[in-house]
């Protein structure tokens, strides 16, 4: 034949001329095989099951269940790997095999996903051959599967020697050939008894039933009898849809019309109990064929599952109860927050103002000592509510540009006095040269800085607290820092150093008493050190001093030339004249907010409630509204909705609440509130932020739903500082925001019009970089920045973009660009 040619392998012809001494390499489908290849089919759970021979260039089926080809180019098989080993080969899931992940049968829709075959080997040794199994679906045979697939092989084999003995020997050897037939015979019969004691093993460790076409019961096991409930003579003969529930009948009839074109089902399936209880079954129904390839009935193997399915439900309803009490948890931090920083809030302001009016020393150092106390009191508040978020996993982290430097020494300056009074040496020690710009959250790690620099000092009564900050590795864009504080307090016991960063836990019992803190610090800067990705480690010695090193990675930021901030104390705000509706019930609140506001000369109207607060917006005109969140009668959020879509106002409403959490936050934007502080807040951050809203001469009568011209604010002294009087450099920069920001803007109107909001948050996020820089006002952009995505509010969205372009108009005019 062609394929016995010079350059075919030694090996590979001789296995060729094996094939043919069995007078068997031109024979079509046979039907001696038909009984033996449905037995492999129901046995090893798969729909389509092959017993083939393979030449050089083919693949042809001697018997074949659920597939309608006769053969198949060699090349295309996966049987072609099978030769090439002596036993089973099993891919569980072809798309992920290498060998026949690109096979046109695997990418084609509905492909092979599972295939395993056993070679038919000759007695000589040979491959001439293959049995093998092939699903749609990923899977493995279990144990008793393979060794039945291998026995079948074995079978299969024999037949084949058998037949070849057959056509091979002449009359004159009919008796020994008889022999070998009976012997044959004999072990086929074993094999056989093999085959039945395998079958009754799957009987008697799962259900079987065997239906008609038409879904007719017609064979049930005793496992499947005593999981229904019915004895066999109430079962046998009756429809399947006896033991559906009214759900599954609406599509039992296209699912057994699929079972009658031959396709394979699998599943979790509910059944009914003959007392009416559901019954859970993982089950699998087989179409089987007769010879002419008719189906003639439909085997369903199944396994009882209800212990599962019900264990799963009680999984899902502890874990649904978990969700619940952690919104109870979530709304007692938010309502313990409101309640807890609304009187310190009060403390604190009137504090304040006491200390700038009093004279007398005496009682200024009373007033300084009642402050301290309202701080310690907010820190011990702050941590708890920290842990809650952590936990709750809504805490969040910024990433921004900052100068580590910068960062280092304004935690040293917060804690230089607290050091100075226990006369300690308290220094830092940081690389020379240090020029880097860092990406990522300065806020967590002031905090972080200050918990455990804040813990050295505190538990140090002699010698010294210092700080190490190093570089310990660095790539093209990331570099870690390590710090490591180094204090010659106390020390920590040995056996209490796995125990350090527990909550509430202190080194010992006595701790709490005679050093006070929570022992909540170490715990949530651990916490916010992991939540960054880095880690922290603890040494100590007892009585001699404590080392805490700590690493974290950050990204690299922009380098840019350092600069030194001037501290401008800032006498005076221009929000004198402004009329302002305050919305708030507690009476401590209002007294205080008022005394702050009319020393700096603005005229305040109180409403206890949202409802008075409506009442005063339709007989006085504000410039701005204060908002509290909790309120009886009607509370800030109902109050903001009446007056955005009832009064149709856009007077800016800034919301003053007891609740710091980010959540609260987003959802003041998204109600429509223009801005957000959290109780309590200084002197300062209320003035700095009322004059941020409508603090200039024009802006005390415009109104935002008004169409007046947008009047920038621009600060160059910040580009002066940064560009350290280099006019060329200061021209590049402004000239790079110009063509940058021009950009910005197309894209920002591009998203706008086709509602890609998120990318519209993420543009005004960047623009505000830039902003940054030339000191712009913010405001329209926060604005777009806080778009809610749930539900975008789209005419302030258009509002606040038309008048962004003015405000860049009159930037590029002040610019010169």
């Amino acid at each position: 034949m062609e394929f016995f040619n010079e350059y075919a392998p030694l090996k590979e012809i001789n296995r060729l001329k094996e094939l043919l001494s069995y007078n068997i390499l031109d024979t079509p489908y046979e039907k001696d095989f038909d009984g033996l290849v449905e037995l492999i089919s129901i046995i090893c759970d798969s729909p389509v099951a092959i017993i083939s021979m393979i030449d050089a260039e083919r693949q042809w089926y001697k018997a074949k269940v659920g597939i309608k080809e006769n053969e198949v180019a060699r090349q295309e098989t996966f049987c072609q790997f099978t030769l090439l080993q002596d036993d089973i080969m099993e891919i569980p899931d072809a798309r992920l095999d290498d060998r026949v992940k690109n096979n046109p049968h695997v990418i084609a829709e509905n492909g092979i996903r599972f295939y395993a075959g056993v070679p038919l080997k000759t007695a000589l040794g040979y491959n001439i051959g293959t049995v093998c199994v092939v699903d749609t679906k990923p899977k493995h045979l279990n144990s008793s599967q393979k060794k039945a697939l291998q026995l079948l092989t074995d079978q299969a084999m024999m037949l084949l020697d058998a037949r070849k003995k057959n056509h091979s020997l002449g009359n004159e050897v009919d008796s020994i050939l008889q022999t070998k037939i009976n012997l044959a015979e004999k072990q086929l019969q074993q094999k056989e008894n093999d085959y039945n004691n395998l079958l009754k093993a799957i009987k008697k460790s799962g259900g079987v039933i065997e239906f008609s076409p038409d879904g007719i019961i017609q064979k049930i096991n005793p496992y499947f009898l005593d999981l229904f409930g019915y004895p066999k003579k109430e079962l046998i003969g009756q429809n399947n849809s006896l033991l559906l529930d009214e759900e599954s009948k609406k599509q039992n009839h296209e699912f057994w019309r699929e079972l009658r074109e031959g396709i394979h089902k699998s599943g979790r399936m509910k059944r009914l109990h003959k007392n009416g209880t559901d019954v859970w079954i993982q089950a699998t129904y087989n179409p089987i064929y007769d010879s002419e390839n008719r189906i003639i009935k439909i085997i369903k193997i199944g396994q009882d599952i209800t212990r599962d399915v019900g264990e799963e439900k009680e999984v899902k309803k502890a874990k649904n109860s978990a969700e619940a009490l952690n919104i109870q948890k979530d709304n007692f931090i938010a309502n313990i927050s409101h309640e807890l920083r609304t009187p310190i809030h009060a403390i604190l302001g009137f504090t304040d103002l006491l200390l700038e009016e009093e004279k007398n020393e005496r009682k200024k150092t009373y007033l300084t000592s009642v402050r301290t106390a309202g701080d310690n009191l907010l820190f011990i508040i702050n941590d708890i509510l920290d842990l809650s978020k952590i936990e709750a996993g809504i805490i969040h982290m910024d990433s921004e540009a900052f100068d580590l430097k910068h960062v280092v020494e304004n935690v040293f300056s917060i804690l230089h006095l607290k050091a100075h009074q226990k006369k300690i040496t308290f220094q830092h020690h940081l690389p020379e040269g240090l020029k880097y710009y860092l990406l990522g959250d300065k806020y967590r790690l002031t905090q972080i800085l200050i918990n455990i620099l804040g813990n050295a000092i505190k538990f140090t009564s002699r010698g010294s607290v210092e700080l190490f900050v190093s570089f310990i590795s660095k790539s093209r864009n990331k570099v870690w820092i390590e710090f490591k504080v180094v204090d010659t307090g106390i020390g920590i016991p040995p056996n209490k150093l796995d125990m350090i960063f527990e909550r509430f836990s202190q080194a010992e019992d006595t701790t709490t008493r005679q050093y006070g803190g929570t022992g909540l610090g170490l715990n949530i800067s651990k916490q916010l050190i992991e939540r960054q990705n880095g880690f922290i480690e603890v040494s100590s010695e007892l009585e001699k001093g404590s080392v805490f090193v700590f690493s974290i990675p950050y990204r690299l930021g922009v380098e840019i030339p350092l600069y030194k901030k001037v501290k401008q104390e800032r006498t005076s705000r221009n929000i004198e004249g402004l009329r302002i509706l305050m919305c708030e019930d507690n009476e401590l609140n209002q007294r205080l907010t008022k005394a702050i506001l009319n020393e700096a000369g603005c005229a305040v109207d109180l409403a206890e409630n949202g409802l008075k607060g409506i009442e005063f917006l339709s007989t006085h005109t504000y410039d701005l509204i204060l908002m509290d969140i909790q309120m009886p009668v009607m509370d800030g959020y109902q109050a903001t909705r009446q007056i955005r879509n009832n009064l149709h106002s856009q007077i800016p409403i800034l919301a003053l609440t007891a609740n710091f959490m980010v959540a609260e936050k987003q959802k003041c934007l998204e109600q429509g509130m223009t801005d957000y502080l959290a109780k309590p807040f200084t002197k300062e951050d209320l003035l700095s932020k009322i004059e941020q809203l409508v603090g200039s001469e024009n802006l005390k009568t415009r109104k935002i739903d008004q169409k007046t011209k947008y009047e920038p604010v621009l600060d160059l002294n910040i580009l002066k500082e940064i560009t350290g009087g280099d006019i060329v450099f200061e021209h590049e920069m402004i000239t790079l925001f110009g063509t940058q920001s021009k950009i910005m803007m197309e894209e920002l109107e591009q998203d706008i019009r086709f509602k890609n909001y998120d990318l519209v948050i993420s543009n005004a996020h960047k623009l505000k970089t830039s902003f940054g820089i030339i000191g712009a006002d913010l405001s329209l952009l926060n604005v777009l920045e806080g778009i809610s995505l749930k539900d975008p509010h789209e005419t302030q969205i258009l509002t606040s973009f038309t008048q962004l372009k003015g405000q860049m108009e009159e930037i590029y005019f002040a610019l010169k660009i």
